[in-house]
């Protein structure tokens, strides 16, 4: 079990880190000692986590508010991109999932490369609870949810979750929604 465990959260954690290895100025971190771990200036009591970026939640139990000046077209267009970023990539169709990418901060071919060798092993599931825009601007917006990832390993069958918090920042690209980063953070187990 322990084996499943490790596998889950490993596939967790390359998920993440290929949806956040995108970066402004293009080069992508991943592999490296840059790669999505950053330093912070919160203690462990109230867990807080905030980027430069102006992303940030915390785990100590705050209520999530949904941003009030976001037009009603605009919070459909940003909530369609966000379920179709996480449906196609459940679903495995590799080509749709890189079209909800941000070409201005992922490198396509190094995040199919990556997606197509996560999914080569199991059946990955994420599973948002409560999608809320608690951020918005005209050109970026920021999407919390709880998450629950689970994968299925194609080798034994074994199924393992975990859960936890992310924010998905969206971009406008050519005028559609994009996805230009991802935070998040497993809850403990």
């Amino acid at each position: 079990m322990k084996t499943l465990s490790a596998l889950v959260g490993t596939a967790a954690l390359a998920l993440v880190l290929t949806a956040c290895s995108g970066n402004e100025d293009g080069k992508t971190t991943q592999g490296s000692v840059d790669d999505g771990e950053k330093s912070n200036e919160y203690g462990s009591i109230d867990h807080g986590v905030k980027d430069k970026d102006g992303v940030g939640f915390s785990l100590n139990g705050e209520t999530i508010e949904e941003a009030a000046n976001v037009p009603e077209d605009e919070k459909k267009a940003i909530l369609t991109t966000f379920n179709r970023y996480i449906d196609t990539l459940n679903s495995q169709q590799i080509d749709e999932y890189l079209n909800t990418l941000s070409t201005a901060t992922y490198n396509l071919d190094e995040e199919r490369a990556a997606t197509e060798e996560l999914l080569a092993t199991g059946v990955l599931t994420r599973t948002p609870d409560d999608a809320t825009i608690v951020k918005y601007s005209k050109e970026e917006a920021q999407v919390f949810t709880t998450m629950e990832t689970s994968i299925k390993v194609n080798e034994t069958g074994a199924e393992e979750a975990s859960k936890g918090r992310q924010v998905t920042v969206l971009t406008k690209e050519d005028g559609d929604w994009k996805v230009k980063a991802v935070h998040y953070i497993g809850d403990p187990q």
